[in-house]
């Protein structure tokens, strides 16, 4: 059996009602996919008290005001829920016997490591994930938006991949995160640097300096790339860097929790992985990674 360590309650561009009966369809769902837990890890982005203390970083950044304010739209499209009744609604859940944890994705914004840690600090987390979506105010991961996707067309692909791994590094050097989601992200749309090594050093390199987890997302298949998050090398480099692995659909949906799991552990014993690791208050729980899991029907 499964951990899905990064699902969100809420698809992107949608605000369903955040509530007991979405969590227990959730949960259902994932039990019928061969997952036993959940932790959920909603948006940084969707909570009103990060938005207030947040607000307006996009306008430092220094981009172009067009990407600014395609930032600061998306923020405003997406912010409709509390981190205390989100808090609160899992920890009940949690009490009642559910198989659920308390998580977050944090995106790694540029000089607001302080302004993160305060959002964290009053709550017990079980998990929390640290993404780099934005690169200054650019998300490189949204092709909805055309003053973000036409980004790649102007600027050195070379040059992204160093400031992707620079913000990894940063985020490991923070200690704010447990686990690194999705660490390979500028790969998603196909654009090819004259190495990949730089940014997979930067990773392991991140992974090490905060202690934190890599995470394999199956997510990475259902973008234009098709390759699950992080590539072969990087798995590669983790095991033999003694790193832990977290398990990841990144689903938005119930019906996505645990997609490819099977795919996911396939790719993990091939480099070497006998186990994988969820967390509860924040402490890594190992389990095994067992042939027998791999071969699930």
């Amino acid at each position: 059996m499964y951990v899905d360590s990064h699902v969100h309650l809420q698809p992107h561009g949608e605000r369903p009602p955040v509530d007991r009966e979405r969590i227990e369809l959730y949960v259902r769902v994932a039990q019928e996919n061969g997952v036993e837990q959940v932790a959920f890890t909603e948006h940084l982005f969707r909570f009103r008290e990060a938005y207030d203390a947040l607000h307006g970083w996009w306008d430092e950044c220094g981009d172009e005001p067009a990407v600014a304010a395609a930032t600061r739209a998306y923020f405003d499209d997406h912010v409709n829920l509390s981190i205390a009744d989100y808090v609160r609604l899992i920890e009940e859940a949690k009490s009642d016997g559910l198989p659920v944890l308390l998580g977050l994705e944090m995106d790694w914004l540029h000089g607001r490591e302080e302004d993160l840690r305060r959002f964290l600090e009053p709550y017990d987390w079980d998990i929390v994930l640290g993404s780099v979506h934005w690169i200054g105010a650019w998300a490189i991961d949204t092709d909805d938006q055309a003053a973000h996707y036409e980004q790649w067309d102007v600027r050195d692909i070379d040059d992204v991949h160093a400031a992707y791994g620079g913000l990894q590094r940063e985020l490991g050097a923070s200690g704010l995160v447990d686990v690194l989601a999705h660490p390979d992200l500028p790969k998603l749309f196909g654009h090819r640097p004259a190495s990949f090594n730089p940014l997979h050093e930067s990773i392991i390199a991140a992974a090490e300096a905060g202690g934190c987890a890599v995470e394999m997302n199956s997510n990475g298949y259902n973008v234009p790339r098709g390759e699950a998050y992080p590539a072969p090398p990087v798995l590669e480099r983790a095991r033999a860097a003694g790193l832990a692995i977290t398990l990841a659909s990144d689903a938005h949906r119930p019906e996505r929790v645990g997609e490819r799991f099977d795919d996911l552990a396939a790719l993990a014993t091939d480099a070497g992985y006998d186990e994988f690791v969820s967390f509860e208050q924040r402490k890594p729980v190992s389990h095994a990674l067992t042939p027998a899991a791999v071969e699930r029907p």
